[in-house]
């Protein structure tokens, strides 16, 4: 009986760790703020990591890596991603750390490094206010990077254009998913119109819980079937600059198993942008 036991607490743990997916603890992140092998990268604002951030942290802002015009939001060129990682000292050989606020710039930002190649990437669960209500050091002094190369193996699979969600969008195995805030997808402010015809509403705030770390794999995969986005369909993401969407990409593939989930990079804005129909 003992070591029936025994082998039950170890399955409850491998099922444990294989539920966490792509994301890191606090507590686990702790150990590793001084590992020479982990990079940390916060992807916030500039200003907001001078205010303050994770010690050993390098700043990254998930919008170095997009266009400002004419498009707010679109990825850069394969060429000009790699250089501006090198630039921030990204090294693909590594463990990559991201955080932010909320997920999502360090979902995005995920999602582009997935892209690229890179085969250990991890998001903070609870990112800087979790880190800070455990007591794990901060600091104001920015951590420099050390420039590097980075040689990209693309795989550009999850990545849409505005001319591929058009096509997809109506076929009966995919859902569209919209993961902005309810008052975005409804066109009650002033900066949205409304949503993509035939998308659906999923909120990204919808992810976390009070404390603001990641809800169960259980609640967060009946969260996505009351909406249609099962397993055994095609999943399309999309925000207002798919940095939302970056949030819940790393969880469908990461965490709860999803195996066919793009993003459209363009997003609300270029789709609004181009006079496409708004529902």
């Amino acid at each position: 009986m003992k070591k029936l036991g025994i082998i039950a607490a170890l399955l409850l743990y491998m099922t444990g760790a294989m539920a966490q997916g792509d994301f890191i603890s606090v507590k686990e992140l702790a150990g590793k703020i001084n590992d020479s092998k982990v990079l940390i990268f916060d992807a916030r604002k500039e200003a907001e990591y001078k205010q303050v951030h994770i010690r050993n942290a390098i700043s990254f802002p998930v919008e170095a890596l997009s266009t400002e015009t004419p498009v707010e939001g679109i990825l850069k060129s394969d060429a000009e991603v790699a250089k501006i990682m090198g630039a921030h000292g990204v090294d693909f050989t590594k463990e990559i750390v991201l955080y932010c606020n909320k997920g999502s710039n360090a979902g995005r930002m995920y999602w582009i490094m997935k892209m690229m190649g890179a085969p250990n990437v991890r998001l903070l669960d609870g990112n800087l206010d979790a880190w800070k209500a455990a007591r794990k050091p901060v600091t104001r002094m920015p951590k420099m990077p050390k420039k590097t190369t980075v040689v990209a193996t693309l795989d550009r699979s999850s990545y849409l254009t505005m001319g591929d969600v058009e096509v997809q969008k109506s076929k009966s195995n995919v859902v569209l998913i919209d993961a902005r805030a309810d008052n975005y997808f409804n066109g009650t402010d002033p900066k949205s119109k409304g949503h993509i015809e035939g998308a659906v509403s999923i909120n990204s705030d919808l992810m976390r819980d009070e404390q603001g770390l990641l809800k169960s794999s259980e609640e967060l995969s009946k969260l996505f079937a009351s909406k249609g986005a099962t397993k055994d369909k095609a999943i399309i993401l999309y925000c207002q600059t798919s940095t939302r969407a970056g949030l819940l990409y790393t969880i469908l593939t990461s965490k709860l198993g999803y195996k066919n989930v793009k993003v459209y990079d363009g997003a609300y804005n270029e789709w609004i942008t181009s006079n496409k129909v708004v529902a």
